[in-house]
C-alpha cells in the first residue's frame, strides 16, 4: 500500500499542467475546440468536470497533422484523468460537444507527464501561422527551347556607285528582306578592294576564333554574328560614301535626289570607307512591305567607286520538346500550429 502511494506522488510532482480553465461546452452539437502541444513520450492527462451533474458531454482527440482520431466517446457525464500516450512530438486537437439544447459549464484541466527530466520545459502552448498551401498538377506539354542559329546570306555583292559628276547614278537602293526567324542581322560596307582584302584577311588579325573560321567555310562576317569573332575590320580614316537605311518611299526619293527622304537612325555613316554592325530584331523597324532599303551616296565630285555590301540575317529554329511540367493548380492560406518556446 505504501509503493502504491509513493508512485502515485512521484507521478503528481512530475505532472505538469498544460491548462487550467473554465469553459463552456456549446449547446445542440456545436464544437469547443483547444489546441496543446506534447512532446515524444508524454502522457497526456484530461479531465472534464461539468458543473451541472447528469449533462452528458462528448470528446474527441484527433492528432493535427493527419487527423488521425486519438480518442473519441460520447454520453459521458465526466472525464477524469484520461491518459493518452502521445507517440511523438505533436499537436492534439480537443474537441468538446454536447446534445443538450444549452451550453454546459465545465472545468477542463490537461496535464502532461514528461517522459524524460529534459523535456519537462516543453511548451505545450502554441501559436498559429498563415501558411500558402499550394496544391499542385503535373501535366505534359510541349516547351518551346531555343534552336541553333543558322546563318542566311541575303546580300553579297559588289556594285558601283558613280561620281557626281557623272551621268550615271551616284545614289543606289539595295532592298533586303529579313526571314521570319531572324534574330539579328548583321551588315559589312566596303569601299573599294582594300577594304575586301582587310575583310579576306581578318583570321590572321584575331586569335580567338580565327582557327574555326579558316577551317571551314564560314566568312568573317558570318563568324561574327555568331559570336566567334569579337569584330571586324573597320576604317576610321574619312571616305567619301554616306550610307542610311530607309523605307521603299524614302529611298525611291533619296534615289531620284528629292526632298522628304528620312532615314532610320538605328544604323547610318557619313564619309566612311567602311562599317559595320549587328542589329537585333527590338532595333530593326516594321515596314509595309517587310523590305528594308540600304541606300549609298557618293559625294566623290569625279570619282566613282566600288561598294561591298554583306548582309547577313540569323535565323533561330523553334523547337518544341515534350517535358513534365509542374504548376501550381490552387494556392489556399491556411493556419498552422508553431510550438511556443520553451
Amino acid at each position: 500500500m505504501m509503493l502504491l502511494w509513493s508512485v502515485a506522488t512521484i507521478a503528481q510532482k512530475r505532472a505538469i499542467t498544460v491548462t487550467e480553465q473554465s469553459i463552456s461546452i456549446p449547446a445542440n452539437g456545436q464544437q469547443g475546440v483547444y489546441f496543446y502541444g506534447f512532446q515524444k513520450g508524454d502522457v497526456a492527462v484530461i479531465a472534464i468536470d461539468p458543473d451541472k451533474a447528469g449533462e452528458a458531454i462528448n470528446l474527441e482527440v484527433q492528432e493535427y497533422t493527419s487527423g488521425a482520431v486519438v480518442y473519441n466517446s460520447k454520453g459521458l457525464k465526466k472525464i477524469k484523468d484520461l491518459k493518452l500516450t502521445v507517440p511523438q512530438k505533436q499537436v492534439y486537437k480537443f474537441i468538446l460537444s454536447t446534445a443538450s439544447d444549452k451550453a454546459i459549464p465545465a472545468r477542463l484541466s490537461i496535464k502532461r507527464l514528461p517522459e524524460k527530466d529534459e523535456t519537462r520545459h516543453f511548451n505545450s502552448n502554441i501559436t498559429w501561422k498563415t501558411k500558402n498551401d499550394t496544391t499542385w498538377a503535373t501535366t505534359t506539354e510541349k516547351v518551346l527551347v531555343k534552336g541553333e542559329l543558322t546563318p542566311v546570306t541575303l546580300i553579297d555583292k559588289t556594285f558601283r556607285v558613280a561620281s557626281m559628276a557623272n551621268l550615271n547614278p551616284s545614289r543606289v537602293s539595295v532592298p533586303f528582306k529579313l526571314p521570319a526567324n531572324t534574330v539579328h542581322w548583321v551588315y559589312w560596307i566596303g569601299v573599294g578592294q582594300q577594304s575586301v582584302e582587310d575583310l579576306k584577311n581578318m583570321t590572321k588579325l584575331v586569335t580567338k576564333g580565327a582557327s574555326v573560321i579558316a577551317s571551314s567555310t564560314v566568312s568573317p562576317v558570318v563568324g561574327f554574328g555568331l559570336g566567334l569573332l569579337p569584330s571586324l575590320p573597320q576604317v576610321n580614316a574619312s571616305g567619301n560614301i554616306d550610307y542610311y537605311f530607309m523605307n521603299k518611299a524614302s529611298a525611291e526619293k533619296f534615289v531620284a535626289d528629292v526632298d522628304g527622304w528620312k532615314p532610320y537612325t538605328f544604323a547610318q555613316g557619313t564619309g566612311i570607307i567602311s562599317d559595320y554592325k549587328k542589329v537585333s530584331l527590338a532595333e530593326t523597324p516594321k515596314t509595309t512591305d517587310s523590305t528594308l532599303y540600304a541606300t549609298f551616296r557618293n559625294s566623290n565630285t569625279v570619282t566613282g567607286l566600288d561598294i561591298t555590301l554583306k548582309i547577313v540575317a540569323f535565323e533561330q529554329e523553334k523547337k518544341y520538346v515534350t517535358r513534365q511540367v509542374r504548376k501550381p493548380l490552387k494556392v489556399e492560406q491556411k493556419q498552422v500550429p508553431v510550438f511556443g518556446e520553451s
